[in-house]
């Protein structure tokens, strides 16, 4: 079973190629956010230290649920915040991937396991993944994308785009670039192009 990563730029259009990854190709595919939102639901240890974190900030609703839209507001405004949520489910995170590849493995079922996560390089998912992806596209394909699928003004795709690795970093760390900015079946060309036909 290999395991890849993929990551990219917010806007470049890794849902569609992930989908076909879990369509053509049979990949097991895990979205590290999904399994964060899992790992922090009411109930949880990590859920308790969140609650702690955010005492007091209106951060959660009625039914102990985090408010996303208020906890990403709140770390936007406060590095230091930021980083304790990130040193408290980061950690979790990445412990229950490492669980899921082993026993994907174990069962022998699984062609491909591929974890999709915006901060791949950063928190070090190279250790962890046998081969990284880098799904880029151009600039002004991806504020087009997200003004359109998510109504965010300039100013807030400008302070996002800044807070992400550069394009340079993100191609350094990465063994394979597919490149997004074109039409959906010359993206698909070129998964096809490092894994071949697909076994559907």
């Amino acid at each position: 079973m290999k395991v890849i990563g993929v990551t990219g730029g917010v806007g470049a259009g890794k849902s569609l190629l992930l989908a076909y990854l879990e369509e053509k190709y049979g990949a097991c595919v895990v979205r590290t956010d999904e399994l964060a939102q899992e790992l922090i639901r009411p109930g949880t240890d990590l859920h308790g230290s969140l609650q702690e974190l955010f005492r007091g900030k209106n951060a959660f609703d009625p039914e102990g649920g985090l408010i996303r839209t208020r906890a990403a507001e709140l770390i936007f405004k406060d590095p230091t915040l930021r980083a304790r949520m990130n040193d408290l489910i980061h950690p979790a995170v990445k412990t229950e991937l490492i669980r899921q590849i082993a026993d994907r493995k174990k069962e022998g079922r699984t062609p491909y396991f591929v974890v999709e996560a915006a901060l791949l390089i950063e928190d070090g998912y190279k250790k962890i993944c046998d081969e990284l992806w880098y799904i880029y596209a151009d600039e002004n394909r991806r504020r087009d994308r997200l003004r359109k699928s998510r109504g965010y003004s300039d100013e807030k795709i400008n302070a996002i785009f800044a807070s992400q690795l550069s394009e340079e970093l993100f191609r350094r760390n990465c063994t394979h670039v597919i490149d997004n900015s074109g039409s959906v079946e010359e993206s698909y060309r070129q998964i096809r192009s490092i894994l071949g036909d697909g076994i559907i």
